[in-house]
């Protein structure tokens, strides 16, 4: 069966030095677009409020003065994209200092693809909805939209472009053209990778590019992207996945993943039941700290502008955290790829990973007890990733037609027996063993767990396969 598919191809960039002052520019186009936007918004709700606390102010409840506060049109992208423009080459008219200079607003504009704080627009848009949904409970909750902040913002811009006349495209076997704009031509940047893969697709009509995102991880640049594929995904499991069956899979912190069912995940490695916990971020502890000390040293507070050393100090850390960003995807991308070539079914707990992870100190009335107990666990929780690990699975499982059952978020999988169903009660995190005092089974506590989710869990109902991991997340395993 035929579907259309949304797939991103992340490729590593090799910049000469002219190119990086470029994208360094077309990132600040971006972050100030956003701002922009953003501002806007922020002035318009500002509005709205001072009448809202004016009838307040008179009298009126919360409720009452919300209802009844004039309604303040909310500018979108093309009111804002319409103001930017009849301003940015405007100076400021406000008073001056003596001496100062009447200085020109907006001054990233020239020589940046115009749509590159276009889409900077949406993006505050969609910002901003998103925390009107929250409010509404059409999500979950979310606070109030924040400006970008020059040096502690990701450096990162997004490009569109007509797919009658496309401007990003491949050009050479490891070259990709980027856009120009502002009086500057297009300029196409070396890749690390070959994207022989997606560049076969495009040429046998199967693919389109629909956009691109490029953002600086640490020392290096990235490129993401997204194409619209048309491809032959499978309608049911392959043979080897049927006969597989299904697996049941319990995620924990001493073990990363305790399966039912042996995985294979190298060939040159044999089935194992549990794949242990990688600690990448426990590994990387001392050189990061070591890193974060020397650039802490080296910060000038109030000082205009920082030093070199400070700088390298603080390329350094980025590039740890880099470094231990892609290792941990690298892993979680393995081990859902194998899952849902080796089995048929996988079945999985509904796990809510923000309760999961939620701090234990309380209230100054209420303080809580064993925070830095549970700190440590909420850190190693968030270093494997469970909410990560399943949203790659159920994208993935559709391109593979593969089906995924849940237990309930409260289904005591560690503390029931998978063989007569007894139920410890009396169970605690320190029993490592599972002791069943009705049948007398004796096992790990993970792998009981494992046998009672894929015992219990009920298949989720069919959906179309579809969509993908988005663009930005993606990663270079994505298309396996």
């Amino acid at each position: 069966m035929t579907e259309t598919i949304i797939r991103a191809y992340r490729y590593a960039l090799d910049p000469t030095p002219a190119q990086t002052e470029i994208l360094h520019r077309y990132a600040t186009a971006s972050r100030c677009g956003f701002n922009f936007a953003l501002g806007m918004k922020v002035a318009a709700y500002e509005r709205w409020r001072a009448d809202r606390n004016h009838l307040m102010a008179q009298g009126m409840n919360k409720a009452q003065a919300t209802k009844k506060a004039p309604k303040v049109a909310m500018p979108n992208r093309n009111q804002t994209q319409a103001d930017w423009r009849a301003t940015r080459g405007q100076p400021f008219t406000g008073p001056l200092l003596p001496g100062q200079e009447r200085p020109m607003p907006f001054a990233w504009w020239e020589g940046v693809n115009n749509r590159a704080y276009y889409t900077a627009f949406e993006d505050a848009d969609t910002a901003w909805k998103n925390w009107l949904d929250s409010l509404a409970g059409r999500r979950p909750p979310m606070g109030f939209p924040r400006f970008k902040r020059r040096g502690r913002t990701r450096e990162s811009f997004r490009i569109v472009h007509s797919l009658a006349k496309p401007d990003i495209r491949f050009e050479g076997p490891r070259r990709l053209r980027i856009p120009g704009g502002g009086g500057q031509p297009a300029f196409t940047v070396r890749l690390h990778q070959s994207p022989r893969d997606l560049t076969r697709l495009i040429t046998t009509g199967q693919a389109v590019i629909t956009s691109m995102t490029v953002a600086r991880d640490g020392h290096r640049w990235h490129a993401s992207v997204l194409a619209r594929i048309e491809e032959e995904l499978p309608t049911r499991p392959t043979r080897r996945q049927q006969a597989a069956g299904r697996v049941g899979v319990d995620l924990g912190v001493k073990s990363a993943l305790v399966l039912s069912d042996p995985l294979t995940l190298h060939a040159r490695q044999a089935p194992t039941l549990t794949l242990d916990n990688p600690r990448l971020l426990a590994n990387t502890a001392r050189k990061l700290a070591r890193a974060q000390r020397t650039m802490a040293r080296r910060f000038v507070k109030g000082a205009p502008q920082q030093s070199q050393g400070y700088q390298e100090a603080r390329s350094k850390v980025a590039k740890l955290h880099a470094q231990l960003a892609a290792r941990r995807a690298t892993t979680q991308h393995l081990i859902t790829k194998r899952l849902v070539q080796s089995y048929a079914e996988i079945a999985l707990e509904t796990l809510n990973t923000k309760g999961m992870t939620r701090s234990a100190k309380g209230t100054a009335d209420k303080p809580g007890r064993n925070v830095r107990q549970k700190a440590g666990l909420n850190k190693a929780i968030l270093d494997i990733g469970f909410a990560e690990i399943h949203r790659q699975i159920e994208y993935k499982a559709r391109w593979h037609a593969v089906t995924l059952a849940h237990v309930p978020t409260f289904f005591p999988s560690s503390k029931s027996c998978h063989q007569c169903g007894w139920i410890h009660t009396g169970q605690t995190l320190k029993d490592r063993e599972f002791h069943c005092e009705a049948c007398g089974m004796i096992m790990d506590r993970d792998a009981n767990a494992a046998h009672n989710i894929k015992k219990h869990a009920q298949p989720d109902q069919p959906q179309r396969p579809v969509q993908s991991p988005g663009a930005g997340a993606a990663t270079p395993v994505d298309c396996m």
